[in-house]
């Protein structure tokens, strides 16, 4: 029989890291995995390899080089850290920068580079920047050395800065290593660093991208990136549970094809809920696919609580037939991915009513036939 995930409508508030189950390692033990996907690049100025156990990634170009992994992360919160150091990040040191349009050369004496998270499928990302500078470079007595770590956003072509500090203790501003982590959840990102033991320094309200995101590194003109590990720490074993191989396009072919009344798309119509019990996750609109022993409810649209754990296609829920016409034992899953299963029900009236039902609650929504999916 098949395995049943059914979830809650009560809304659940939890703190960023809570649930985080699952850590991908990128290091030389697995080859650097996704971060590594072509070896031996170089071209464009850019030369990119596994060295003495590191992955370096050199970027001779006049624009800012990036390293994305090749995983997609679904899961609205995840953690992200890079243990990583810029070889060319020591004092004094300068890189000639070729402009391969006009070929003149720049002098860059200040290198940067740092870790990406939040790249969207339109390129759009957040960045953590490093750069070192002194205060009084050509005085021995006065000079103090401090890194800039920049918190900033790119939309299109506008970069905006979200948060800025500089540090002058717990990190290495030469070119040993340092840890870059980034707490991100629905409500932002919290960014720690350090040489030995991280510590909080920026956070900033950074709202998520609805969908996939990938997370990565970046490599300013001029800097050579080492980066010893790399790992993502994602709680997405729910999600991963509630995959379908559903699609809107997908279901729109097989819907043309059903006779099955109560196949179809179903929109979000209205609600009679005790509030102080259960909360509306968002005003759905699902896909009603038949199964073996009834029908299987497919998100499409419209959550409002951890929109962003959602994406088209996963499991909403399930209704197991009964011995009464239309009358169906139901499974549902919330907006947390929190199950329910016992004295819930779900019936279909006149084939254009689908009406869930949650009686120890007192409370039902009921939501109504569409043609299509954005109806």
């Amino acid at each position: 029989m098949r395995k049943l995930y059914i979830l809650l409508i009560v809304l659940l508030v939890g703190t960023a890291l809570e649930g985080l189950g699952k850590s991908y390692y990128n290091s030389v033990r697995n080859n650097f995995g996704g971060l590594y996907p072509h070896p031996g690049m170089r071209m464009q100025g850019r030369y990119k390899a596994i060295e003495d156990n590191r992955l370096v990634d050199e970027n001779a170009t006049m624009a800012n080089a990036m390293g994305f992994d090749t995983m997609k992360i679904h899961s609205s919160s995840y953690r992200y850290q890079l243990r990583l150091a810029n070889t060319n990040n020591k004092q004094g040191k300068t890189r000639s920068i070729k402009n391969p349009i006009t070929g003149e050369r720049t002098n860059i004496t200040r290198t940067q580079w740092g870790l990406v998270f939040n790249r969207d499928k339109d390129g759009n990302f957040c960045a953590v920047v490093l750069s070192c500078e002194n205060s009084a470079p050509y005085d021995d007595i006065t000079d103090q050395r401090s890194m800039q770590v920049t918190l900033m956003q790119r939309t299109g072509r506008e970069e905006n800065i979200l948060a800025q500090t500089s540090l002058s203790k717990g990190v290495s501003l030469e070119d040993d290593l340092n840890t870059i982590c980034v707490d991100v959840d629905e409500r932002g990102v919290k960014v720690s660093m350090g040489k030995q033991d991280l510590q909080p320094v920026l956070e900033a309200d950074v709202k998520r991208p609805t969908g996939a995101v990938q997370v990565g590194y970046l490599v300013g003109p001029g800097a050579s990136v080492s980066i010893e590990r790399a790992v993502l720490t994602i709680d997405n074993e729910r999600q991963v549970a509630n995959s379908t191989l559903w699609t809107v396009e997908a279901l729109d072919e097989y819907f043309a094809q059903s006779a099955d009344p109560a196949e179809g798309y179903w929109k979000y119509l209205d609600r009679d809920m005790q509030d102080d019990w259960l909360r509306l996750g968002g005003r759905y609109t699902l896909a009603v696919v038949r199964a073996d022993d009834g029908y299987d409810l497919i998100y499409i649209d419209g959550a409002q609580v951890k929109k962003t754990m959602w994406q088209t296609g996963m499991l909403k829920g399930h209704m197991t037939k009964t011995i009464f016409s239309g009358n169906y034992d139901l499974t549902w899953i919330d907006a947390t991915m929190q199950p329910i299963e016992k004295d819930a029900q779900a019936s279909i009236e006149n084939g254009v009513i689908l009406t869930l039902s949650f009686p120890v609650y007192k409370s039902q929504v009921r939501f109504a036939k569409v043609l299509e999916a954005d109806d």
